[in-house]
């Protein structure tokens, strides 16, 4: 990998403290955001949302709207480009 790939990769510590500062803004709601893999090489972000603790599911931010907040935040905070999976089990 040449110096400047090496400047755009993604930082790993960064992504993980970057998804459970995002988690707070889910977590009021009971869900919480779980970093599951951070793969720079990759340049790959998975994620699972925990719902076990969820009393009402219609107060959850919805599928699409909360991949949308959760990429754009971590699009904020973490440099490098990446691919974000987002396990939710709302989808079938």
């Amino acid at each position: 990998m040449t110096g400047c790939q090496m400047s755009r990769a993604m930082d790993e510590q960064a992504v993980a403290t970057a998804v459970d500062e995002t988690a707070e803004l889910f977590r009021g709601d009971g869900a919480d955001l779980v970093l599951v893999r951070a793969d720079a090489n990759a340049g790959r972000i998975e994620l699972r949302l925990d719902l076990t603790d969820v009393e009402c599911l219609d107060c959850v931010v919805p599928p699409d709207l909360l991949e949308q907040m959760v990429t754009a935040e971590l699009r904020r905070r973490v440099s490098g480009a990446f691919d974000l999976v987002l396990d939710d089990p709302r989808r079938i």
